[in-house]
């Protein structure tokens, strides 16, 4: 994301960084309703009032654990992308899969967050997933694809592949005989057919 007004960044409160940490693992497995601030400083190893002093109460704390992903996501650097258009989604895939699975947490927490309110969270839906569509288009402009169709239904598609492949375990993973390295090897694939495959009525090759 862009630098902010200062001319040094600020670092990071570290206990305010450990009470962040124990609310996402909180929020995702107890959701806003099951979790009390109680529980949280107690995971932290602060009191109830040094939660507060950093983030107001549970409401302050839940909108910070969710727009800490999506901040950390608009800050990703893009890799050095060269080759064929596969070579360059490729990239971009993997590294989006890499992201996905350092963030299981905050991602089970939006899921459980939709589950439980069938929407996602008034500042996702408001400032995040806007701020999120316009990075991926520019994205997708970097790579330099043929541009034949608009891309975005097919971002939407591989976001929700994504979350939902990150979620998955050991366990599950067996039963259909993969690993998380199919997983990724199988995103890839997909990004590359939604991204570089011409529309059904517009004829033609992909361009690899």
């Amino acid at each position: 994301m862009p630098p902010g007004t200062d001319a040094t960044p600020r670092r990071p409160d570290p206990t305010a960084e450990r009470i962040l940490e124990a609310a996402r693992a909180t929020f995702a497995r107890s959701g806003f309703d099951g979790a009390t601030t109680r529980a949280i400083a107690r995971e932290a190893g602060v009191n109830v009032a040094t939660l507060a002093y950093h983030f107001g109460g549970k409401e302050g704390l839940y909108t910070a654990a969710i727009e800490r992903m999506y901040a950390e996501l608009l800050a990703l650097p893009l890799p050095e992308l060269h080759g064929t258009p596969r070579d360059r989604v490729s990239a971009v895939a993997r590294l989006a899969w890499r992201f996905a699975q350092e963030h299981r947490v905050d991602i089970r927490l939006l899921a459980r967050h939709r589950l439980e309110h069938d929407r996602l969270p008034e500042p996702v839906r408001e400032r995040w997933t806007p701020a999120l569509v316009a990075g991926a288009l520019r994205v997708v402009a970097a790579l330099g694809l043929p541009p034949h169709r608009d891309p975005r239904l097919a971002l939407w598609t591989l976001n929700h592949l994504l979350a939902r492949y990150a979620l998955a375990d050991e366990e599950e993973l067996a039963q259909i005989g993969a690993s998380q390295h199919d997983l990724e090897d199988h995103l890839v694939d997909v990004a590359v057919r939604l991204l570089l495959s011409p529309p059904p009525d517009a004829g033609g090759v992909a361009t690899e």
